[in-house]
């Protein structure tokens, strides 16, 4: 049974992605995750060392429920299975689990903010975040080539750059389309270019 402590730190947590995914991470601060969870700052300090800390904190949220709502379902013994379910997850999964179209991709809007502080550790943190991303994806395209499912004669790292550069357009888009619409379009686009591979 966690302690008082760790479901205040938790429900902060839930609180700030919910929030990140709609406003962004940057301008999250102590105070602000105060009056969002209705806390004292010395309530929320209590759990964090600093802003920069908490941030951290806040993507490492993120990255557990992205595993739970995209890597774990996605899991299957197909190969090719496995890329195209782990697409369809990762396509839709910020709307499958807030059911709010302001609500955006947490670590794409964070990318984007902290791209010019070369310094920030909540930078270095969210690259990092990114690049296992992209390297878990590749793995999954190798075990594809592996199984003679995608040919062999293209790398599964440019293969992998392409997907992950859809779901990045994908994630823009989507905004100037219906959801239903650009996650039709999407699913098109992801089978399309994979067909492209076929071994």
């Amino acid at each position: 049974m966690s302690s008082k402590g760790e479901r205040t730190r938790n429900e902060i947590l839930k609180q700030s992605i919910m929030y990140i995914s709609q406003f962004g991470l940057a301008d999250v601060t102590i105070g602000s995750v105060a009056k969002l969870c209705d806390l004292s700052r010395t309530g929320v300090i209590s759990h964090f060392k600093n802003k920069e800390d908490m941030q951290i904190a806040i993507l490492e949220y993120g990255e557990t429920l992205f595993i739970e709502r995209v890597i774990t379902p996605a899991r299957c013994q197909d190969p090719l299975e496995h890329l195209l379910k782990l697409l369809d997850c990762w396509s839709s999964w910020i709307n499958d689990m807030f059911n709010d179209a302001k609500m955006s991709c947490p670590f794409i809007k964070a990318i984007v903010e902290f791209q010019n502080r070369p310094d920030s550790e909540v930078r270095s943190f969210i690259i990092n975040q990114q690049e296992r991303l992209l390297g878990y994806l590749t793995h999954r395209i190798e075990r594809c080539i592996e199984h003679k499912l995608l040919s062999p004669s293209i790398s599964s790292s440019v293969i992998a750059y392409e997907l992950y550069s859809l779901y990045l357009g994908h994630a823009i888009t989507k905004y100037t389309l219906s959801e239903h619409k650009a996650g039709e379009l999407f699913k098109q686009s992801v089978l399309r270019l994979v067909e492209q591979y076929r071994a």
